[in-house]
């Protein structure tokens, strides 16, 4: 297939979706469809790079966040879809609406992802999940962008089902974003200084980090804990500070894949606090490392799904409940081996390569359905045509 995908921007690594696109993009390629990006830094050799829109005051705020806006270049854009089978969108901003436009008009069949959860503009407004603003967005969502799509990937059932809640009428495909096969168990694991607690993802409100910051502080094993999180976010400077006044040893860092491979392998615990969240592949990739994962029990995080059991939940924004659970397995180091290895088999059915797949299937539905649907107006018009001629 000739397959383009229209997303803001590919050009912040730190961004989920924009590994999630990058990822998809390179599972699709080996699998030999022909795949073109719409994007902000979108640098392959086919690929059309598009300049950054300016919003003002969204602009500053979003980018924060690792959000950029895409600017529509009708005509580079009109060029790239040429000869496309399908195009598949990942945001729901301004960019993609334009670009669907173009695609109906050229008679491309099309297809959409949701990525971008209510809830994150909500805990970035510091309002938490408050509801009228939550609801108001999944409406303005499908309304200005969704109803005109027949299929929709949904990275989780947790998503699929906020959809089908908020009246979505697509057609929804529940498929994982999928983990890079690189994310194995190591083969040989030392035992480290500290116990190494670490969590991947963007410094904002809703990931929620200060509650893994606040059970440490309650942990016995306070003083031989070492947090690190990987990742950037305007929450920096916050949570710095109430590590240092709880004394909590805490690190910050970004590693490139080649560095974040190992550095999985060998830590301890993988703790993940986020209040929203439409999957967390950064949580699937420790797992499919052999770490044993402590999740945010969230009605809104799809995350839970990776848990075999309690001991690998804590209620949600509960410090004492996360201490307790970090105590646990703190304790017991041949229990936590043993999970470990348990974990990282339990991951397999979310790999890439299980994942493209299906969005091969969702993509071929939607361009077979998109020809008979076709066929059925060509024949409808023919048939119509003799009657008007006898009327």
């Amino acid at each position: 297939m000739n397959i383009v995908i229209v997303i803001d921007l590919v050009d912040l690594k730190t961004n989920g979706s924009v590994m999630t696109a990058l990822r998809f993009t390179d599972g699709l390629k080996a699998r030999g469809h022909e795949v073109k990006i719409v994007a902000i830094g979108a640098g392959g050799k086919n690929d059309c790079p598009v300049g950054e829109r300016y919003i003002p005051l969204v602009t500053e705020v979003s980018a924060k966040n690792q959000i950029k806006f895409g600017k529509f270049e009708k005509e580079k854009i009109k060029k790239t879809f040429e000869g496309a089978d399908i195009v598949h969108f990942i945001f729901p901003f301004q960019l993609e609406k334009k670009c669907k436009k173009l695609a109906d008009e050229m008679g491309i069949p099309t297809t959409a992802a949701f990525h971008v959860q209510p809830e994150n503009f909500s805990y970035n407004m510091h309002l938490g999940s408050f509801r009228p603003l939550c609801n108001f967005l999944y409406f303005k969502f499908k309304h200005e962008f969704y109803k005109d799509f027949k299929r929709i990937h949904c990275p989780s059932a947790c998503i699929a089902k906020q959809l089908e809640r908020h009246n979505y009428d697509a057609e929804l495909y529940v498929i994982s974003n999928g983990y890079d096969k690189n994310f194995v168990p190591p083969e040989v694991k030392n035992k480290n200084e500290k116990f190494e607690i670490v969590m991947v993802g963007r410094l904002s409100p809703e990931k929620n980090q200060k509650v893994i910051i606040s059970a440490i502080a309650k942990s016995r094993y306070k003083d031989n804990i070492r947090l690190t999180l990987l990742g950037n976010g305007a929450k920096k400077k916050a949570l710095a500070k109430q590590a240092a006044k709880l004394g909590v040893e805490l690190n910050f860092g970004f590693l490139t894949k080649t560095e974040l491979i190992p550095f999985l392998q060998q830590a301890d615990l993988y703790v993940h606090s986020a209040k929203c969240e439409t999957e967390a592949i950064a949580c699937l990739e420790a797992i499919a490392c052999g770490l044993v994962p402590v999740i945010a029990d969230s009605k809104l995080s799809a995350t839970p799904q990776f848990a075999l059991d309690k001991r690998s939940l804590f209620a949600n924004n509960d410090d004492s409940s996360l201490a307790a659970q970090i105590d646990y397995w703190y304790e017991n180091p041949a229990e936590r081996e043993k999970m470990g290895k348990r974990y990282a088999q339990s991951a397999k059915k979310y790999s890439l390569e299980n994942s493209i797949r299906l969005a091969e299937r969702m993509f071929a539905d939607e361009i077979n359905d998109r020809k008979i649907r076709k066929s059925s107006v060509t024949e409808t018009n023919a048939s119509a045509k003799p009657a008007a001629e006898n009327a």
